[in-house]
């Protein structure tokens, strides 16, 4: 399921607690985890201080989990609840660790505003018996698209997806037909991108709707780039790294050819993710490349990003979606 950040203010008076803006625990060790279920947990936080705080940023050290919280003042003594809801379809098997940064802002009578840092953290060890191959889709295209994906069950009564919805008209998903093996129940979902979705880059969110109790829903994370009609194709339109046990690194070559065979060049390529190496091959023709290279240090964790190409000669610029799965243990 989608994360959600909901930070509410509880004016509740605080005795003995250090003077200061904290939590006083900052760590949820959740144990073992079925992936698939969507994992939650409440943080409190406490503004111990003799002064105003104000909660500037809410920052998430993982694609899971999605921010977009607005700021939230607290008087002291107040309380301040942060609610975290982690996808586990989209995290790898075995221990997970994800990590959440509150900035804020400390007014003190008679002093000046200072800022801080509270760092915390939700820890479990998953183990998958649903599952969605790919657990989240993107999108990147001039025109119409469809990609499919596959619910596996491997428990002895497998769920059954019921019928879908997405969280934008432009997605339509397609429930097809389960199908029984010895690796488990495996159903395909077909999610569509009409041609006439509008231009620019959005994440939405496909919800496939089960028979099960325990699981009534799976969320689906769709990053969607509709390109205006342009200049170059791009093959593939998306890249996944997916790490296998002893890699260093992930690389994996995508081409921009010119529709028309017109020649053109790239003037510069770069990934907004810091460690995501980018590499194009110079000179003028109808077909160029782009190596994009994933290093075994953001394995660590799940991750995403774009890369943008700017082509030369007012070209304009093309955007490739990247994400990259953890390593497995």
């Amino acid at each position: 399921m989608n994360t959600f950040i909901l930070i509410s203010a509880l004016a509740v008076g605080q005795q003995g607690a250090p003077a200061t803006f904290h939590c006083p625990a900052p760590t949820a060790a959740k144990g073992d985890v079925k992936a698939g279920r969507p994992l939650t947990h409440t943080f409190e936080l406490v503004n111990a201080s003799t002064g105003t705080v104000t909660v500037t940023k809410v920052e998430a050290g993982c694609g899971c989990l999605r921010q977009g919280v607005s700021a939230s003042t607290l008087a002291p003594g107040e309380k301040t609840k942060l609610a975290l809801e982690v996808n586990t379809l989209t995290q790898p098997d075995g221990p997970n660790r994800w990590q959440v940064s509150v900035s804020y802002q400390l007014h003190e009578p008679g002093a000046a505003p200072r800022t801080g840092e509270v760092l915390l953290q939700i820890t479990a060890t998953l183990t998958r018996e649903i599952a969605v191959n790919p657990p989240q889709l993107a999108f990147s295209t001039a025109g119409a698209a469809q990609k499919t994906l596959e619910v596996t069950d491997k428990r002895p009564k497998p769920l059954t997806v019921l019928k879908a919805t997405s969280s934008a008209p432009h997605l339509t998903v397609e429930v097809g037909a389960a199908v029984s093996a010895a690796a488990g129940r495996t159903q395909p979902i077909t999610v569509k991108l009409a041609a006439n979705a509008p231009a620019g880059h959005r994440d939405e969110t496909v919800v496939l709707l089960t028979d099960d109790p325990d699981c009534p829903e799976l969320r689906i994370p769709v990053r969607v780039l509709k390109r205006a009609v342009g200049p170059v194709t791009v093959t593939p339109d998306a890249v996944t790294a997916r790490f296998a046990p002893g890699q260093t690194e992930v690389s994996t070559l995508v081409q921009l050819r010119s529709p028309e065979g017109k020649a053109f060049t790239v003037a510069g390529a770069e990934a907004d993710f810091p460690g995501v190496g980018v590499k194009f091959s110079p000179g003028s023709g109808p077909v160029a490349t782009v190596r994009v290279t994933v290093p075994e240090a953001l394995a660590k964790q799940p991750g995403r990003c774009n890369v943008r190409v700017r082509l030369g000669e007012s070209g304009g610029e093309v955007s490739i979606p990247v994400s990259w799965t953890g390593a497995k243990k």
